[in-house]
């Protein structure tokens, strides 16, 4: 079988030898000293695309797409390619020009990556990330381009971390009763994450009514100055579909 993911994907990590810190928060904002233990399988359902519609305000802006790819080899062992496509309206993409697409790979042996990649622009800047995770997912290498101009950073924490794509396949696997922190690392910087069920709702769908487990999340990175909150709502049947989330930052 061949090696899956485009080439920036392919290579090889180097060895990361850094002191483990648990990742910078606003001012009374809890730091997350415990990450949850997620060990569960993330699902890998091939062709499976998972389509949202993005609204802001209330005005539809565009599409997000989820897809499990391919499956194939990950450095000498099965694993899964995921990718995502963000793309705006073309008249919102005429006054707010933005577009990306992102992957990452997955050994179905964790539930963590090891390796992942980020795209997108921004009005008039272009943004190019690729990521590589040590074998535990605790230690992490970017390297970043804006417009061209590369930075390198290498990080060491004290549990796994998760990229944006393999974040969002997490949130798939977790517990019904769900209630801890996780690590997202993207954009070069740390991003915490907390998740507690709080209870269930009926949540509308293209397929009708749906009743799904709903959970408040809080989250910021180690640049924001003040935290952000929000909800998701969750299917409770086995394929645990990420039916909608709500927040409240402007990004």
């Amino acid at each position: 079988a061949a090696p899956i993911g485009p080439p920036a994907l392919q290579r090889g990590a180097q060895a990361i030898q850094r002191k483990a810190t648990v990742p910078k928060v606003p001012k009374g904002f809890p730091a997350c000293d415990d990450p949850m233990a997620i060990t569960a399988d993330l699902p890998r359902n091939l062709g499976e695309t998972i389509r949202y519609l993005v609204e802001v305000d209330g005005v539809s802006i565009g599409q997000v797409d989820f897809r499990a790819e391919r499956n194939g080899v990950v450095e000498g062992e099965p694993g899964t390619e995921y990718r995502s496509l963000f793309r705006l309206d073309s008249l919102v993409a005429s006054v707010i020009p933005v577009k990306g697409q992102a992957a990452t790979l997955v050994p179905n042996s964790r539930a963590a990556p090891i390796r992942a990649m980020n795209r997108y622009t921004l009005r008039d800047d272009r943004f190019e990330e690729n990521l590589s995770f040590s074998s535990g997912a605790a230690a992490v290498a970017s390297k970043r381009r804006k417009n061209g101009k590369a930075k390198r950073v290498k990080r060491s924490f004290a549990a796994p971390v998760r990229d944006f794509i393999s974040g969002f396949y997490m949130m798939r696997t977790l517990p019904r009763e769900a209630k801890g922190c996780t690590i997202i690392y993207a954009n070069q910087r740390a991003y915490t994450i907390w998740v507690e069920h709080t209870g269930t709702d009926s949540v509308k769908t293209p397929v009708g009514v749906k009743k799904a487990d709903r959970y408040a999340i809080r989250y910021a990175n180690e640049r924001s100055k003040k935290p952000l909150s929000g909800t998701m709502w969750i299917s409770q049947d086995q394929a645990r579909l990420p039916y909608r989330m709500l927040l409240d930052g402007k990004h």
